[in-house]
């Protein structure tokens, strides 16, 4: 009985995800990426909302299976990344007391790190009752789902956007595509994520070559219609994973070093059409501003100056652009930055 009930909550390695485990994450993971509909104050809220509600759905079924308990041992790896999470939660939490962070932004954030903390304790408990491959599938399956409707969304935008009505389809303005993520950066941050799910699946098996190889080639066309240097990077770093990795299979590797010469063509080629057709193209925009990082180089700067002056507290939790835009800097960057553009700094 106690095995019935762990293959209707997960699935089996051999015949994929349950049902309900597949349903809930898709709902985790590929609903909150697809809701283009939102009010004022806050654009996203939907978005988390339904992310909230999907991943604690996910969660619960996972958590509520024989085998499964989420109490320890936290240790090694695991143990180091929840002090982490506590750490960046307490000073979240401590932000309002010296700082001029709201209370309300700082539990929010407090709440969001202690989700995550959850979902990490999950996937532990998961991965220590032998059920980690078909609840990874899942996930895979969802990142997949997310990352082609977003690309398809992104191709709508970019070719026909008369048909964005802001509801159904975000709107974009500068023929970059966004998803319904309404950010060309984070858009070509889930697809990149959906490759590396797309090649999971296809060493599994779980997808058949050509089917593989046309979802590869949508999911790369929607990064490159993105315009984004973070899509840039990230399919460069494939092409180096497959360089590097011996243990993939010979086709996934030959993709994976295949990724960045793809890339290139699907730019050049849509460069090409953009300039044929007079069509607005992102892509010759970013490239047409000289120095695409100064930006970037900038506020990293401007970010040293700000950890120089406030070198042991820094200038708290959530304030970076309130301190940002208060402080003169002689080379300020005209775009609008709510936070450093880099990790390590960003915790700095």
């Amino acid at each position: 009985m106690p095995e019935q009930r762990a293959l209707a909550t997960f699935g089996d390695a051999e015949d994929g995800p349950s049902p309900a485990s597949l349903a809930l994450a898709l709902i985790a993971v590929t609903l909150p990426t697809l809701i283009a509909y939102n009010l004022p104050p806050s654009a996203t809220f939907f978005n988390q909302a339904a992310a909230f509600i999907g991943w604690g759905a996910w969660v619960l079924l996972l958590a509520s299976s024989p085998g499964v308990t989420l109490a320890g041992p936290w240790r090694g790896g695991l143990g180091a990344l929840l002090v982490a999470f506590a750490l960046l939660a307490l000073s979240a939490a401590v932000a309002p007391l010296w700082a001029a962070l709201p209370w309300t932004l700082a539990l929010s954030s407090v709440g969001t790190i202690l989700a995550a903390m959850l979902v990490v304790i999950a996937g532990a408990a998961v991965m220590r009752a032998g059920q980690a491959q078909p609840a990874f599938e899942a996930l895979c399956i969802a990142l997949l789902a997310a990352g082609v409707i977003g690309a398809l969304i992104g191709l709508v935008q970019v070719f026909a956007p008369q048909w964005t009505d802001g509801a159904v389809i975000a709107g974009v303005g500068n023929g970059r595509a966004a998803g319904n993520l309404r950010q060309p950066n984070h858009l070509s941050s889930l697809l990149l994520w959906s490759l590396v799910a797309l090649l999971w699946l296809v060493e599994q098996r779980r997808l058949g070559g050509r089917v593989a190889l046309a979802l590869g080639v949508l999911l790369m066309s929607g990064i490159v219609l993105s315009a984004s240097r973070t899509g840039m990077i990230g399919v460069l770093m494939l092409g180096l994973w497959g360089l590097a990795d011996a243990r993939l299979s010979r086709r996934a590797r030959a993709g994976l070093i295949a990724a960045p010469v793809l890339f290139a063509l699907l730019w050049v080629g849509l460069a090409a059409w953009a300039h044929h057709s007079h069509h607005l193209f992102g892509g010759d925009a970013q490239l047409g501003k000289g120095d695409i990082s100064s930006s970037r180089f900038a506020i990293w700067s401007n970010t040293l100056t700000l950890i120089a002056a406030q070198p042991w507290l820094g200038v708290g939790w959530g304030d970076f652009n309130f301190a940002w835009t208060l402080t003169p800097f002689p080379d300020r960057p005209v775009a609008f930055f709510d936070h450093t553009h880099n990790l390590v700094l960003q915790f700095a």
